[in-house]
């Protein structure tokens, strides 16, 4: 959850996972910013994380953050950019991503809960949902 008292936001997009780490790590050591989330899409190949703090941590962490293009190649670090008194919207669409998340891992645990119940097998149930759901086979 983000500490409301913060006053900016630093939103980073990294390409690959272990580039991710080096960046988040530099922004992390030039300011007194929070790692608010962090998330993996594309199995790694990309990465979008938050930071927060005082407008001038979160500008020193962004700089940073770029300045580490250098170590990682700096087409690797797509966006590193800071968002000074956010909308509280835009900070209600942080939380929902996070919840979105738990809620996905929530459902997927639930449906393959029901499919071990019916004894079906797990691709057959696969194919039953996309047709259910109007996608075909």
């Amino acid at each position: 959850m983000i500490n409301l008292r913060q006053s900016a936001i630093g939103v980073l997009e990294v390409s690959y996972f272990a580039n991710t780490v080096v960046v988040v790590d530099q922004a992390l050591k030039a300011a007194q910013v929070e790692l608010v989330s962090c998330h993996k899409r594309l199995g790694g190949k990309m990465c979008h994380t938050v930071l927060a703090g005082s407008t001038s941590g979160v500008e020193a962490a962004m700089e940073a953050a770029r300045a580490a293009g250098r170590i990682v190649g700096e087409h690797n670090v797509k966006v590193a950019v800071t968002i000074s008194n956010p909308h509280p919207q835009v900070l209600k669409l942080l939380n929902m991503i996070e919840n979105h998340e738990a809620e996905k891992a929530a459902a997927g645990e639930e449906q393959t809960a029901a499919d071990h119940k019916t004894g079906k097998n797990p691709r057959d149930l696969k194919r039953e949902r996309r047709t259910k759901n109007g996608r075909g086979n």
